[in-house]
């Protein structure tokens, strides 16, 4: 395992060029833990050597959203499927940018030029999420299983000892012509919210499902206010319910306010009877 302050080039480049990654995430105090796949070209963009993005389609859920807006702890992992191991994850800061935001479109226009060639915007995309990565973290990835090379290689086009050289050595293959070849995109999420869109459904569907997270946190803020909902009263119980589970920092604050406060008045008696004319410290 190796720890680095920033993603290099070549780990960006490596990371664009895979066909699936994760998102991890959780709540403060509350019990789910979220782990996401995503899989679509141009989802994820590498912007700057401390700075990603993806596009966040609508789905049935909206976990990874609601996270970010309570704590914005957010784990991004990649893995190779080949005969070269590798695990990638990015520990990042995350922040939201929502389908009516000002910047989205700018955002999009950022990410959207990475990915697929000539595709130019997603049907029923929801928001960017944005992480500001701390660390990156590369480590073996012996544990993942691999593609078969048989479905992308004929066997007279490389042997095994070749492809076991090239991950003893840590060489870099051209993934696209192998084991990421055999990886196809499944249409049906561009099907599903063409027809949306053209039925203007799209912000119904958000404001049924993505309003909260499975813990109840307050999720898409845009589908909270098409349903009517006063953001800041639900924004202010779920601050409340935060702090309500701070059970030890609540019970510390209390100890060390009573502990103060008997010290203080213990010290301002003593200093009263010390400085007091012709009176003992401790007297009988």
């Amino acid at each position: 395992m190796k720890l680095y302050p920033s993603i290099s080039p070549d780990l960006a480049d490596w990371a664009a060029r895979q066909p699936v990654f994760f998102t991890a995430s959780a709540p403060t105090h509350l019990p789910h833990i979220n782990i996401s796949p995503k899989g679509l070209s141009a989802h994820f963009a590498v912007l700057s050597p401390n700075l990603v993005a993806y596009i966040d389609r609508t789905g049935s859920g909206c976990e990874t959203i609601a996270h970010s807006y309570e704590n914005g702890r957010l784990t991004l992992m990649f893995m190779s499927f080949g005969p070269s191991p590798r695990i990638l994850r990015l520990f990042c800061k995350s922040r939201i940018i929502e389908w009516d935001h000002p910047d989205f479109d700018s955002w999009m226009k950022r990410i959207v030029p990475q990915g697929e060639a000539g595709r130019i915007s997603y049907d029923g995309a929801r928001a960017v999420v944005v992480g500001d990565v701390w660390e990156v973290q590369t480590s073996c990835g012996y544990g993942v299983p691999m593609i078969r090379k048989e479905l992308y290689a004929s066997p007279a086009s490389e042997d095994d000892s070749d492809a076991a050289a090239a991950a003893t050595q840590g060489k870099e293959r051209d993934d696209r012509q192998g084991e990421l070849s055999v990886f196809e995109e499944r249409p049906t999420l561009d099907f599903y919210w063409k027809k949306r869109v053209d039925n203007n459904t799209v912000n119904k569907y958000q404001a049924e499902t993505n309003r909260t997270s499975i813990d109840g946190l307050p999720g898409l803020r845009a589908a909270r206010r098409d349903a009517g909902e006063t953001l800041w009263v639900a924004d202010a119980k779920a601050a409340l319910g935060r702090a309500v589970r701070e059970t030890n920092g609540v019970l510390l604050g209390v100890f060390l306010t009573v502990f103060v406060y008997y010290a203080a008045v213990w010290g301002a008696a003593w200093w009263a009877r010390a400085t007091a004319p012709r009176s003992p410290i401790w007297p009988n």
